[in-house]
């Protein structure tokens, strides 16, 4: 996820229209728990979002950096999942193992998707050395792995890349932590069908594409509490007409200060960035209301 906030321009005028984030009638919330504990701190301020950990200064989606976005005090520590080609979820962004690992070193040959890889191999890998020395050895964990390593000292948004609905709720089942989490996808017939296999789990609907009527009612049907947005597609007439329905707003993925000030003042519930720390510290003086 990618994106900022480009302008602040007359978002001040529109923060009285945008400040309830209580559930609206027709809202499918999944757990209740999940659910209003996001009410609960969106009504503090913007809640943090550690993008897949705390990414600028630790390696995207292992274990230093989900520790570092909870030791930063992010409201949620976001992560991705893909399923390996024997069935194991593991944490990446990517199809392809190339960017964030040195697959091509290691297996000798580029564009390694992770579908086609089994957890031996991946196993292998170093996940941490590309984005500085001092990470060298750092492994991609399972989803397990993670979620056993923190999942209970933050709330967790888990993101789905591919996979199986089934085999997510197997883990989260397994761990008892259904209702500890926030998934999100931008498939959302697969959100659908997590839902009607698990009502009760808290569920966030992503987007990229503007907002049209269209999109508005069909998000209905995906059970979500949480609209998650790219923040360059959102006008504040949408912030507002998601609001009115009883959607929580979160929006992706902004690293500069002045967008943490427009998207605080555009009403936003909660704001996805890869420098958490540093939002906190904003929120924390008054700078990020």
């Amino acid at each position: 996820m990618e994106g900022k906030v480009a302008s602040i321009h007359g978002a001040i005028g529109a923060m009285a229209l945008l400040l309830s984030s209580c559930a609206q009638p027709g809202v499918q919330q999944g757990s209740a728990g999940v659910a209003e504990r996001l009410r609960a701190l969106a009504r503090r301020g913007p809640m943090v979002v550690a993008h897949r950990g705390s990414s600028h200064e630790y390696p995207e989606n292992t274990l230093p950096a989900f520790e570092a976005g909870v030791r930063e005090r992010a409201d949620l520590v976001e992560l991705d999942f893909h399923a390996t080609s024997d069935g194991v979820l593991v944490c990446l962004h990517d199809e392809e193992l190339d960017r964030t690992t040195d697959a091509e070193t290691v297996l000798g040959r580029k564009k390694v998707r992770v579908a086609e890889t089994p957890l031996s191999d991946i196993r292998r890998l170093d996940a941490g050395r590309w984005k500085a020395a001092r990470f060298a050895e750092t492994p991609l964990p399972t989803l397990v792995e993670a979620l056993e390593g923190f999942g209970r000292r933050s709330l967790i948004m888990i993101e789905r890349k591919q996979g199986s609905a089934s085999s997510l709720l197997e883990v989260l089942r397994q761990l008892d932590l259904v209702d500890e989490v926030l998934v999100q996808a931008f498939d959302w017939d697969w959100l659908e069908e997590i839902h009607r296999l698990e009502p009760g789990l808290a569920l966030a609907a992503l987007g990229k594409d503007p907002l049209t009527p269209e999109l508005l009612d069909r998000l209905g049907r995906t059970g979500a509490c949480m609209a998650h947005w790219d923040a360059r597609k959102l006008r504040l007439e949408d912030v507002r007409a998601l609001k009115d329905r009883g959607y929580l707003v979160a929006l992706y993925t902004i690293d500069d200060e002045i967008g943490f000030a427009g998207a605080a003042a555009a009403g936003a519930d909660a704001i996805t960035t890869n420098r958490p720390g540093r939002l906190v510290e904003l929120i924390r003086d008054g700078s990020v209301p």
